[in-house]
């Protein structure tokens, strides 16, 4: 119940933060109590048996000995645990750091643009989000490789050897972030013309759903108890035609808004026809901050105050009620 009130809390700050557009507010309140609350449910878990069997299922592996390829493939992350409780000789302390290393990096990423009208407020849109709230809560190998690969996302215009090289990491932390690419590749393409990118990432993209397939039939596919891709589906390609319809006279403003939203849509797609659920699962919790990232940005660049605040709260809210909705995710907060 502690954990409920902080996560409702910490939604309740946000919206106010969003609204105040207060830089003060977004860094000595705000960030501070997302530190508090992420400590919360570290002690929920940890202390309190609470119900992240996966999280603990990764605290167990943090003891864990051997160099089998299931650990080699995504070295990054199952050494890197195991090196971190090393050091700490505890699994909750090297959870907190852990959190501390996302949020870290979760900032670096919303303060990308400059502070004014507070522009460097993705990361309350983002930290209470269910594709978040689920990753810190249980997928937490995935949401570190998404992490990563969304600040090579948001670095390529500064320093794309960077944004490539965190882009390995990421892979390397989760290997489900290689189907990221079609959406990093238009940002590489800066010698193009933005419907040569378009074109490009969504060809890359369909390659993609032709012939992983292949791959696939090599190794087994899982499945979740609840299929939730046909709402990943249903949700990107509401919001694709939605676009589609708004911007029929100049499909360009597409990319400039929602550059990641076409390559993403076809892949939700494509993987949800090829009847791989469990995929498309992770895909969509996976596409979804990219697609939040692109449009809080897009909000950045709208004067007026009035239609910069629905934006902002429209995402905050829409993203955020689904973890106070279900009991799918009700079940970690109680």
């Amino acid at each position: 119940m502690i954990e409920l009130i902080a996560f409702i809390l910490l939604f309740i700050l946000g919206g106010i933060t969003l609204l105040w557009e207060n830089k003060d507010i977004l860094k000595f309140i705000y960030i501070p109590y997302l530190i508090l609350f992420i400590i919360i449910v570290r002690l929920n878990a940890f202390l309190f048996n609470g119900f992240e069997l996966d999280i603990l299922t990764y605290a167990l592996e943090m003891k864990a000995t051997s160099f089998h390829i299931y650990y080699m493939r995504e070295f990054i992350f199952w050494l890197g645990i195991r090196l971190i409780f090393f050091i700490t000789h505890s699994e909750l302390i090297s959870f907190i750091l852990l959190d501390m290393l996302w949020i870290y990096l979760l900032v670096k990423i919303s303060s990308v643009n400059k502070y004014e009208r507070l522009n460097n407020g993705l990361i309350i849109v983002l930290a209470t989000s269910f594709p978040f709230f689920f990753g810190y809560e249980n997928i937490y190998r995935q949401f570190l490789a998404t992490i990563t690969i969304l600040l090579a996302y948001s670095h390529f215009s500064f320093s794309k050897r960077k944004s490539w090289l965190l882009f390995l990491i990421s892979v390397f932390i989760h290997n489900l972030t290689i189907l990221a690419l079609p959406l990093l590749l238009p940002k590489l393409l800066l010698r193009f013309s933005k419907i040569d990118r378009i074109i490009i990432s969504a060809f890359l993209a369909l390659l993609y759903v032709m012939v992983l397939p292949f791959f696939l039939s090599f190794k087994s596919i899982g499945t979740t108890e609840v299929d939730l891709s046909i709402l990943y589906f249903i949700l990107f390609i509401s919001l694709l035609l939605f676009v589609f319809l708004r911007f029929k006279n100049n499909v360009v403003l597409i990319y400039n808004i929602i550059p990641s939203l076409i390559p993403s849509s076809i892949l939700i797609s494509g993987f949800i026809l090829l009847g791989h659920e469990l995929i498309t699962e992770r895909l969509g919790m996976m596409f979804i901050p990219f697609i939040l990232y692109d449009i809080y940005n897009y909000s950045s660049s709208v004067n007026n105050y009035s239609t910069r605040a629905i934006i902002r709260l429209g995402l905050l809210i829409v993203f955020t009620l689904p973890v106070l909705l279900f009991s799918s995710s009700l079940i970690f907060l109680s």
